[in-house]
């Protein structure tokens, strides 16, 4: 029920984003519950969201980006978990890396996750996953492929540390100690790379991720058997909650362990 819901929900808003001029697409309307501005790509992926949602009769609640929390009916659970557009400067700029990504929790923590779907666009391929019943991309199952060694390895980064020379420092290790560095944009798609073997490891040490942004990865790429750790090497878990802030560590054990070892020296 709750991956269904979930994939409609993703087809509502991929039409109702599909058609929007690029020069529409960027222009900046307000300032969402996630603190970033909202642009009019976002508005119209959410309110397509709740649209479809009212639509099936929904009663939970639904977390998102922009608008934080709504619930629907007088049930808390599910929660759905939205960030209707991961990547926006890459839509909006005409970058094709970006993604709609949604997943369902029956509890108030990231670990609660029992669903999660990621549509990278504009290709419209479907990453899935349910708990216990593995991941999938276009409804082929996937298993992380076993990783190699860092320093031959290709790892997903964002550099984006907004000025924070510290954070930057923090990376230089992982950045010399592999073979290829990629900064690509929207890490819910990067998760699900390192899930289905694009990536080896993926790394975001700033402290400005959201569970909107990962929620529904972080299933995938678990499912998929591979591991999202906290920075001091333990399983990733947080409220499911706006206001929280992320930093994380994913990919296969060895090699996130082979990571922590370089952060760790430094």
């Amino acid at each position: 029920m709750a991956i269904n819901l979930l994939a409609g929900t993703c087809r509502a808003v991929y039409h109702a984003i599909s058609g929007l001029p690029s020069w529409e697409a960027g222009r900046v309307l307000s300032r969402g519950a996630g603190g970033d501005s909202t642009k009019v790509i976002d508005r119209v992926a959410e309110d397509a969201a709740v649209a479809y949602l009212q639509s099936q009769g929904f009663r939970g609640t639904l977390l998102s980006e922009e608008l934080g929390v709504r619930r629907f009916g007088d049930s808390q659970y599910p929660t759905v978990i939205l960030d209707p557009v991961d990547g926006t400067t890459n839509a909006v700029r005409g970058i094709e890396f970006y993604s709609i990504s949604l997943a369902a929790s029956m509890g108030p923590r990231l670990s609660d996750v029992s669903a999660g779907l990621v549509m990278e666009l504009p290709t419209a391929r479907i990453y899935q996953a349910e708990r216990g019943k593995g991941s999938a991309v276009n409804g082929e199952r996937i298993l992380m492929p076993a990783p190699p060694r860092l320093s031959e390895g290709l790892i997903g980064v964002d550099l984006n540390v907004r000025g924070d020379r510290r954070k930057l420092e923090e990376i230089v290790p992982l950045v010399l100690g592999s073979k290829h560095v990629r900064n690509m944009g929207s890490a819910a798609l990067e998760l699900c790379l390192v899930a289905s073997g694009g990536l080896d490891l993926y790394f975001d040490n700033r402290g400005l991720l959201r569970v909107t942004d990962i929620a529904a990865a972080y299933l995938v790429l678990r499912e998929a058997g591979g591991a999202v750790l906290d920075l001091g090497g333990n399983p990733l878990d947080c409220s499911l909650d706006i206001s929280s802030r992320i930093s994380l560590l994913a990919g296969g054990e060895k090699i996130c362990a082979e990571a922590l070892t370089l952060l760790r020296r430094k």
